[in-house]
């Protein structure tokens, strides 16, 4: 297969399982064979052994256990892995056998078109001109029995996938993105020197803060049109303006856009405690960080990713505690 190891979600096993299973004497393949038989009932389902054997086969975790094992690895060796993590592909059979039926509970349908474009983008992404090639590979490993086997695990896959997104909740806000990306950025010595003017309300009520809105954004428009800076603040008779921050030593919404501003730039007016307040960005430490327009996209996918596992976990948890689970493994 020129080295491609993976096929969509799952990994195949390793050239080395392969070699290993194949390799081995006669007797010892024939001795493995053994009657099918039922080793859990899960509410009115079963599961047999056939099953959970195909599944562990295919499995990626045994398929990452068996290459930290490296290419000197014995067949001893990969049947104790197998041993091991026995009991883990099965809660993970069972729980799929309880989302199989959740789904057909509340009539979610996974249809072969579904399949169809799933198979054609996993084909994509790991290298395979179509997905007749990808098919020719999965029957190549010898890990999925046909190809209408695999086929039934992708469906699975997307049935479990579809029905945990529809039943679950695990949406991220964008105070979440922000908060995410402020204590990543605050782990970066990142620095900024700026001039601080403040305007603040002698009253709270609202005629008085829109006098000094009115105010502040006045200043902020004779900075923008390029008068001298000093010139203003000695003006409004402001001294002592000049800031040095770090991220997470201002409050977030003023952090966000003085830190997204550019050398120059004029930021305000902003909001702030009783008033309002301009800033003019003098010099900033240029660093690896990118801003939060940049980055929150990425973040956002990570923190989805981060909630649905949550999300999932949960759920297959609730699951279970509902089930009628009888192991006889």
């Amino acid at each position: 297969m020129s080295g491609r190891s993976l096929v969509g979600p799952r990994a195949l096993v390793p050239a080395l399982l392969a070699a290993l299973v194949i390799g081995a004497p006669a007797e010892s393949q024939a001795a493995a064979v053994v009657m099918d038989r039922v080793i859990a009932v899960v509410n009115d389902d079963i599961v047999l052994l056939s099953e959970l054997e195909r599944e562990l086969t295919s499995s990626p975790i045994l398929a990452m256990e068996v290459e930290k094992l490296g290419p000197a690895a014995t067949q001893a060796q990969v049947e104790k892995k197998m041993e091991e993590i026995r009991p883990q592909v099965l809660d993970e059979l069972i729980e799929r056998h309880l989302i199989r039926r959740e789904a057909a509970r509340m009539q979610i349908p996974v249809g072969d078109a579904d399949i169809e474009r799933y198979l054609l983008q996993m084909a994509q992404d790991n290298g395979f001109s179509s997905v007749e090639e990808l098919r020719a590979a999965v029957l190549e490993s010898g890990q999925f029995g046909s190809w209408s086997d695999y086929r039934q695990m992708i469906r699975d896959q997307i049935l479990v996938h579809v029905t945990t997104t529809y039943l679950t909740n695990f949406k991220v806000t964008e105070a979440q993105v922000r908060e995410h990306y402020r204590k990543m950025a605050r782990d970066v010595d990142s620095k900024i020197v700026l001039e601080q003017l403040p305007f603040i309300a002698d009253e709270q009520r609202s005629d008085a803060r829109d006098k000094i809105y009115a105010r502040a954004q006045t200043v902020a428009r004779r900075l923008r049109s390029g008068e001298p800076y000093a010139e203003v603040a000695r003006e409004l008779k402001m001294t002592d303006t000049r800031r040095t921050l770090g991220r997470g030593e201002i409050a977030p919404q003023l952090e966000d856009a003085i830190f997204a501003a550019k050398e120059g730039q004029v930021v305000g007016p902003l909001a702030s405690g009783r008033g309002y307040v301009v800033f003019l960005i003098v010099e900033r430490e240029e660093t690896d960080v990118r801003s939060f327009e940049q980055a929150k996209d990425q973040i956002r996918a990570m923190l989805e990713a981060e909630a649905f596992e949550r999300a999932s976990r949960d759920f297959r948890q609730q699951l279970r505690a509902k089930a009628h689970i009888d192991i006889r493994l």
